[in-house]
């Protein structure tokens, strides 16, 4: 079924120039879901940010959680618009985001850019580092960011000594795989409102696992409509009227600064989305609207 748009509005420049994500409540809105609540998994590992990501994969103990912010000592920050690695280049150590928002992207020969990951507050750029030794795409930084740079053979001896570390690191890899898949997918088949629905979802429970969600549902997104093209396979343009469309039907309200979901179970049926593959919660049977298919 064909989808009816409002008539083109003209871009704006960004969605959102924020400096960094911002910290709300440990709460997760009501969605039917099962398991704990967000809060009880994250009170245990205090402002440990690894520890905040790592803790949705694994129990973790006092000694692992004090393992972790060992590892996380050496800390420097770099401004938006930097690149935190290069491809081809082969990184000295592996990089723990620890407030801010970095993003993988390629460019074709043609200058045309494919974005196809962002590293949030609390993940992990890149553990494959220690086998590959080479990175085969470019990492940029869309805000301010701060990172812990972990040499190899430390994030090593951690690994061996914290099997509790290893495992939830290993579960926390294979959800980036899995958020690949879905990212292709949305390239390749859903239709363009639902990429975007998609992508809110997405991200908005990423940030709920972490504890950057504000009381009222909204989140920082710092993020232009050039990225969100790049990212969805889309033009700017479109993603105005998608955008557009959603303010319009209650959906989402995304101005500059922030995102809030003023709707999230009809924003979730729109995408189709089912949480399950990001291991947060028990899965979501997704239900589409098939207005927007």
């Amino acid at each position: 079924m064909e989808l009816t748009l409002p008539p083109v509005a003209e871009p704006d420049p960004a969605l959102a120039p924020a400096d960094v994500p911002g910290s709300g409540v440990l709460g997760r809105p009501s969605d039917g879901g099962s398991g704990p609540a967000i809060g009880a998994l994250l009170a245990p590992v205090g402002g440990c940010a690894i520890a905040r990501r790592l803790a949705n994969f694994g129990d973790l103990g006092s000694e692992e959680i004090a393992a972790l912010q060992r590892l996380s000592h050496n800390r420097k920050t770099f401004a938006a618009g930097e690149t935190l690695v290069r491809q081809g280049s082969k990184p000295f150590a592996v990089f723990l985001i620890l407030k801010g928002v970095a993003y993988r992207y390629k460019y074709l020969a043609n200058g045309k850019r494919q974005i196809f990951g962002y590293l949030l507050t609390g993940d992990v750029c890149d553990a494959h580092f220690i086998l590959s030794r080479q990175s085969d795409h470019d990492i940029g930084l869309l805000t301010q960011t701060e990172v812990a740079m972990v040499p190899m053979h430390e994030l090593t001896a951690v690994l061996a000594e914290y099997p509790g570390i290893r495992d939830a690191l290993s579960k926390m890899t294979l959800v980036e795989d899995a958020v690949l898949r879905e990212w292709l997918l949305n390239v390749g088949q859903r239709s363009a409102p639902q990429k975007l629905a998609h992508f809110i979802c997405e991200i908005s429970e990423r940030l709920l696992a972490v504890g950057s969600v504000n009381p009222d549902g909204s989140f920082d997104v710092p993020l232009t409509q050039s990225d969100v093209a790049d990212t969805m396979g889309l033009t700017v343009v479109h993603v105005s009227r998608c955008l557009q469309k959603f303010r319009l039907e209650g959906l989402a309200d995304w101005s500059r600064h922030q995102l809030t979901i003023l709707d999230r179970p009809r924003l979730q049926r729109v995408a189709g989305f089912d949480a399950g593959y990001l291991h947060f919660r028990g899965p979501h049977a997704p239900s589409v609207d098939p207005a927007y298919v």
